[in-house]
């Protein structure tokens, strides 16, 4: 119904010193759904929505491939999703 037809996390080694830098530029883009700052072998988890695959090619050839402080990038197709998370609103009295 979206228009949605390919996603994926995007688990990316970025320059310490350019983490947050590099995190909110990506953030800005209408294509991320979620970025956020991790522990372990990479440290920027970004997921990624795209109308298909040829559009999540795009994504990774212009956008991932502009920024300069990227080392590594290992991205994981989502092949079904089974829930999606939302925002939960807190209820007023």
């Amino acid at each position: 119904m979206l228009g949605i037809h390919a996603e994926a996390l995007l688990w990316i080694n970025v320059s310490p010193g350019c983490l947050e830098e590099t995190g909110k530029q990506l953030s800005r883009h209408p294509q991320v759904r979620f970025a956020a700052a991790t522990t372990g072998p990479s440290n920027l988890l970004v997921a990624v929505a795209a109308s298909d695959l040829t559009a999540l090619y795009h994504f990774l050839q212009e956008t991932i491939g502009e920024q300069k402080h990227i080392s590594a990038i290992e991205v994981t197709p989502i092949l079904i999703g089974a829930k999606r998370t939302g925002l939960i609103r807190a209820h007023s009295l």
